[in-house]
């Protein structure tokens, strides 16, 4: 009798095919569940940041609107004379960098010193400060551009975002890049490092391919070459001074490793490999 009750207590150590069965359901739904939240939260940071880029393109019309220019973009007096931020840099007064009253969002000087030379007080930084100055978006940009001290490379989260607004979607920037074909486009990228002399230093691809697409469709006609919304390699394109702020020396759209593919998305690549510029509005 002994015996046999050892050998049933026995039997009953573990678990049944039943119970495991079980058990590994319970830990697939899970995991789908961990996947699906991520899934769910990156497509919320997707509209979000969608809707954070209509903001900046109606806070630029509000302000043109209001100031007769665009913001970064307003000459030195009239700057000074709204009570915005402005810069008397006496060797290059009245040359672009500091605003030269074009309608062009763009880094460097104009027609005098050469254009290669970039710095902080460069359109596309002043550009963001202009528009903290009236009070037409949420944070405060560029409060300690200085140009004494901003001569070399500067990095880091901190940094970076005290100049460029952070994008809603992790781990990516919003920017604005010198003009092409006379057209202003704010960029969605991953700004890395900026330089006091060189303007945007380094820059990483934040979003897939499929991210991309999905933007893009959203705004514009889902194609990465053509509308108001364009694919861009960030990687290649802001290794010098005039990287990033040049889009006409950015890679061809055909050229985007990973992004793009015959003129369409690679849907099917899941590696960030793609950034963003989109026209302004």
């Amino acid at each position: 009798m002994l015996y046999n009750k050892l050998m049933t207590d026995k039997k009953q150590i573990g678990f049944t095919l039943i119970e495991l069965s079980i058990v590994l359901v319970i830990i697939g739904l899970l995991v789908g569940s961990v996947l699906m939240g991520k899934d769910l939260i990156r497509a919320s940071e997707i509209r979000s940041t969608i809707s954070q880029i209509e903001k900046y393109n109606t806070a630029v019309n509000t302000f043109r609107s209001k100031y007769g220019g665009i913001p970064g973009d307003l000459k030195y007096t009239e700057a000074s004379g709204f009570g915005f931020y402005s810069i008397w840099f006496a060797p290059y007064i009245g040359y672009s960098g500091y605003g030269d009253g074009n309608g062009l969002i763009r880094s460097g000087f104009g027609a005098g010193p050469p254009s290669t030379v970039v710095n902080l007080y460069g359109e596309p930084f002043m550009f963001w400060r202009h528009l903290s100055d009236a009070k037409l978006i949420d944070g405060n940009y560029g409060e300690n551009l200085n140009w004494a001290a901003e001569t070399s490379a500067m990095s880091g989260v901190d940094t970076i975002n005290a100049f460029l607004p952070t994008s809603k979607l992790t781990g990516s920037t919003i920017a604005v890049g010198s003009p092409l074909n006379g057209v202003n486009y704010f960029l969605l990228t991953k700004v890395t490092s900026i330089i006091g002399i060189g303007a945007f230093g380094t820059s990483e691809n934040p979003l897939t391919a499929h991210e991309a697409y999905t933007i893009d469709s959203k705004i514009d006609d889902g194609l990465p070459a053509t509308g108001t919304v364009f694919a861009i390699d960030a990687i290649s394109a802001v290794n010098s001074s005039t990287g990033l702020n040049h889009p006409n020396t950015w890679k061809t759209v055909s050229a985007v490793a990973g992004c793009v593919a015959s003129s369409a998305y690679v849907l099917t690549q899941t590696t960030p490999s793609c950034s963003l510029r989109f026209k302004f509005q």
